[in-house]
């Protein structure tokens, strides 16, 4: 596999300043959200430096990993357009920042992968790029009332205007020129009913699709 498909960051990458407080909210999001759909196995493509896996294994979920760099010690070592598992093998499949460093021309056959793995559930995210514009208001006494610890106030405007060139890491952006949003989820629909679409606070880069097979 190494010889046709190349590593697009070295080990490294994921130990050295890899991790910030936004980092940190993606994996919350990405550990709230598979926790809450009550899998009995769960299945993580592209596991950086394991920080979800190791939390969910930690709090009694089962969960395998997998990735196409050998050096990051995964479960197993495949890439996401040809996975290695029998059809319905995980309820879910959690494949966070990965689809944009494949071409988009692969997508839909990592798609097909994700959906014919999976029992019932895949989450995704992928980066979409934008301005955005956030607002944090905390207030103890308000909270009770409106059953909400902050309110929290957003405004994004895509960069649909600029193009993407592949650099190394990514192919292509939602929100980038000829990468809106709607074109990102008529391709999702094709396989998965969309359940949901989660935007971490404090993260927009990284948009969520809580998914739920046909």
């Amino acid at each position: 596999m190494s010889k046709k498909f190349n590593i697009q960051v070295p080990k490294e990458h994921y130990f050295r300043k890899y991790d910030d407080v936004t980092r940190f909210i993606s994996y919350f999001y990405q550990i709230d959200i598979v926790t809450k759909l009550k899998p009995n196995n769960v299945l993580e493509i592209g596991i950086g430096n394991k920080t979800t896996a190791n939390y969910l294994k930690q709090n009694g979920i089962n969960i395998d990993t997998c990735d196409f760099d050998k050096e990051l010690d995964p479960d197993y070592v495949a890439d996401i357009r040809n996975l290695p598992f029998e059809d319905k093998s995980y309820d879910v499949v959690l494949a966070c920042e990965i689809l944009e460093h494949i071409p988009w021309k692969d997508v839909d056959k990592a798609l097909n992968e994700l959906y014919r793995i999976s029992k019932k559930y895949v989450v995704i995210s992928i980066p979409y790029s934008s301005a955005g514009f956030e607002l944090l208001f905390k207030f103890p006494l308000i909270g009770r009332i409106i059953k909400r610890s902050f309110l929290n106030l957003f405004f994004r405007i895509p960069y649909f205007f600029i193009g993407i060139k592949f650099a190394g890491e990514h192919y292509w952006e939602m929100g980038r020129k000829n990468y809106p949003r709607r074109r990102i989820k008529s391709t999702f629909g094709k396989y998965f009913k969309i359940l949901k679409e989660v935007r971490p606070i404090l993260n927009h880069y990284h948009h969520f699709f809580i998914l739920e097979k046909k």
